[in-house]
């Protein structure tokens, strides 16, 4: 069979999911929306007048080298973040924590 073959079937049963390998299985009261995006020409393209970003806060500052993603758990605790010496953590609401480890030689 030929790659581009084998790419489509690939395609078709992720699209299919027969056995439920998705990660959205879990959740069976999920609902997705489609976004109608503006065109390109509507989008503006004048600059932050205002300077809104001096305003901001920066957060957890020194607290954790990260996040290189974000993801919460099927029960909706978290968010659990990978940090990058190997951690993943868990947000309490309060604190961060160690969650897991992903190399005993970090």
């Amino acid at each position: 069979m030929k790659p581009a073959g084998i790419c489509f079937l690939l395609a078709v049963y992720c699209a299919v999911d027969p056995f439920n390998h998705s990660a959205m299985t879990g959740f069976p009261d999920f609902e997705t929306f489609k976004v109608e995006m503006p065109a390109w020409s509507d989008i503006p393209v004048e600059k932050d007048r205002e300077n809104l970003l001096e305003k901001s806060e920066i957060k957890f500052l020194n607290q954790v080298q990260g996040p290189e993603s974000v993801a919460f758990d099927p029960m909706g605790r978290g968010p659990y973040t990978g940090v990058a010496d190997g951690r993943i953590l868990f947000w309490d609401g309060q604190n961060w924590s160690d969650f897991a480890y992903t190399s005993a030689n970090r």
